[in-house]
């Protein structure tokens, strides 16, 4: 008798070792390490900045943060697929209620816009209207934020590949892969928690800004997610997204840019 169970008991756990699917798992790690990995190293790796704002910890912190960006969204599309991540129809979501309201189509297009011209097209209209001439230009909004700030050409030069990769890989990893997970996926949330969660975690991720940091950042992620319901796809978020990143270069040109190097670097 023994010998028998034996036998089936090791074809049952040599099969259950088969039934493994490596991809589902790395998913599963990747799921945990941007919902509660990413943001405590990214809580304790900026705690450390702003103590040593130093031009060598700045240009760390971005080299690592840009291979983070990219490692994670490699694995994200290496486990899921591109089309999967990249289209709406490939994320497994239909938002039914603006198929066939009308109304709330153009709310949702409207409410957009309006984001749109606070945060980008406005701001930017200003500071090309009013300072462009300016050799330097240090917002008082942003002086809380200098410690991760570029202050000289090297540093803005990679605040530049961060912004690019921020765009790219942040719009992939929050609106397609946390969002497939948490919608289509293994969970299964309906389409608004499912939105409200990933907006959460990726307003996690802007804890060093404080807490209007993480609202600002909650609520972007939410236009970001309606962006993507409005376009059928991640494209537009992303072009918006680097956009909204790189006009900081415009916003912020410090005193220790030398003159006329800020404007050909903005």
């Amino acid at each position: 008798m023994r010998g028998p169970r034996a036998t089936t008991g090791a074809r049952g756990n040599k099969a259950m070792h088969l039934s493994i699917n490596p991809a589902a798992v790395a998913q599963h790690l990747l799921m945990v390490f941007l919902i509660f990995v990413w943001p405590v190293w990214d809580y304790f790796a900026t705690r450390r900045l702003r103590a040593n704002p130093s031009g060598a910890a700045r240009l760390g912190y971005y080299r690592r943060t840009i291979l983070w960006l990219w490692t994670s969204s490699c694995v994200a599309v290496g486990t899921t697929g591109w089309v999967a991540l990249f289209t709406l129809r490939g994320l497994g979501i239909r938002a039914a209620w603006l198929e066939t309201h009308r109304w709330a189509w153009w709310t949702t297009a409207a409410l957009v816009t309006l984001f749109v011209l606070v945060q980008l097209v406005l701001p930017v209209g200003q500071v090309l209207l009013k300072y462009w001439k300016r050799p330097h230009l240090e917002p008082r909004q942003l002086k809380p934020l200098r410690f991760v700030l570029p202050a000289t050409s090297l540093e803005r030069r990679w605040f530049a590949v961060l912004s690019v990769s921020a765009g790219f890989c942040e719009e992939l990893l929050f609106r397609g892969f946390l969002l497939r997970y948490l919608h289509s996926g293994t969970l299964h949330l309906g389409l608004v928690w499912a939105a409200v969660v990933a907006a959460l975690v990726f307003g996690a991720h802007h804890i060093y800004q404080g807490n209007a940091g993480v609202l600002s950042a909650t609520v972007g992620g939410l236009m970001f997610t309606a962006i993507l319901l409005l376009s059928g796809s991640l494209l537009m978020g992303m072009i918006y997204h680097t956009l909204v990143d790189m006009s900081i270069l415009l916003y912020w040109r410090p005193r220790t840019l030398q003159y006329g190097e800020c404007l050909s670097q903005a």
